[in-house]
């Protein structure tokens, strides 16, 4: 009898790692067919290093599922998305293809470890480069995680030469084109952001009292409401709602307050001599709402 018992617990852990490991095969089909419109054993053969009787198990359980999905094609050798395909497991969302097309094309992800297949030419407008030290993140990292102080040289734009600060962070954000740590300073007593490729040293010290729930503008919510410009013409406005995908001629957009300049900005919607062009395609339709965000970062908006 025990040795029944222990063959059956054996099946058992043999049975759910490969339950798992097919429904990550099925949903490889699954995408294929979606942005590719085709799928074949080699495919999957290639990709999950299985052989060629597990990858036609895995397209017969798919056609079993979704019978209307696909359908086979002798001269391809390949099964095709019909015309009825509805997605089984795949979001069908563009931004998360494109977002992947992406990652790929800077670096960020090996191309053979997506499900992407057949991929278009891409084309990526690139910031210049701002490298972070992976030693200087981890740290930060580790900081954040166990809530600890850190002392850093950090290089400001209003210092000729690197400062020592302590600094207590909590978060870390993307304004668009660097990485920020959103830290407590404790030289100014005051919450705030600094960038990750500024620093140069850094120690990691004893646990800190400071809590990033303390951080207002970093835990409060703000709405930004954009409109298309007046001065565009009817045509005009309505690509504008279209690209921005405006509702009723508005585009309500949720933000930290943290990170409210860094949103303006990237939209083109502080003043000129704040920062770079206003945009001529948008508006700020609730301005009067962040008028207290505006005088107390000194913003004159006009």
């Amino acid at each position: 009898m025990e040795s029944q018992t222990e063959e059956t617990e054996l099946g058992k852990e043999q049975i759910w790692p490969a339950r798992w490991g097919q429904e990550q095969r099925l949903e490889f089909i699954d995408f294929r067919l979606l942005w590719d419109g085709r799928v074949n054993r080699p495919d999957l053969v290639n990709f999950f290093s299985i052989s060629v009787p597990q990858a036609s198990l895995d397209l017969a359980r798919y056609r079993e599922m979704a019978p209307k999905n696909t359908v086979y094609d002798g001269t391809q050798r390949a099964y095709l998305a019909t015309d009825a395909f509805v997605p089984l497991f795949a979001r069908f969302s563009a931004e998360a293809y494109l977002a992947r097309l992406l990652a790929i094309e800077v670096g960020m992800v090996e191309a053979n470890s997506t499900f992407l297949g057949w991929r278009p030419p891409v084309g990526v407008v690139r910031d210049p480069s701002r490298d972070v030290d992976p030693t200087i993140l981890r740290s930060v990292l580790v900081a954040i995680r166990e809530h600890r102080t850190i002392q850093v040289d950090y290089q400001s734009m209003t210092s000729p030469d690197p400062k020592s600060r302590r600094i207590t962070p909590h978060a870390i954000a993307f304004d668009g084109s660097r990485w920020h740590v959103r830290a407590y300073c404790h030289s100014r007593n005051a919450f705030r952001d600094f960038v990750l490729a500024r620093i140069s040293r850094i120690s990691v010290e004893d646990r800190s009292q400071f809590d990033g729930s303390e951080d207002a503008e970093w835990t409060r919510e703000i709405e930004v409401v954009i409109a298309p410009h007046p001065d565009l013409s009817p045509k005009q406005k309505q690509a504008i709602a279209s690209d921005y995908g405006m509702k009723n001629g508005r585009l309500v957009l949720h933000t930290r307050e943290a990170l409210l300049f860094y949103l303006l900005r990237h939209l083109g919607l502080l003043p000129k001599s704040t920062a770079g062009v206003p945009s001529d395609q948008v508006v700020l339709e609730n301005q009067k709402d962040l008028e207290s965000f505006f005088v107390k970062h000194e913003i004159t908006y006009s």
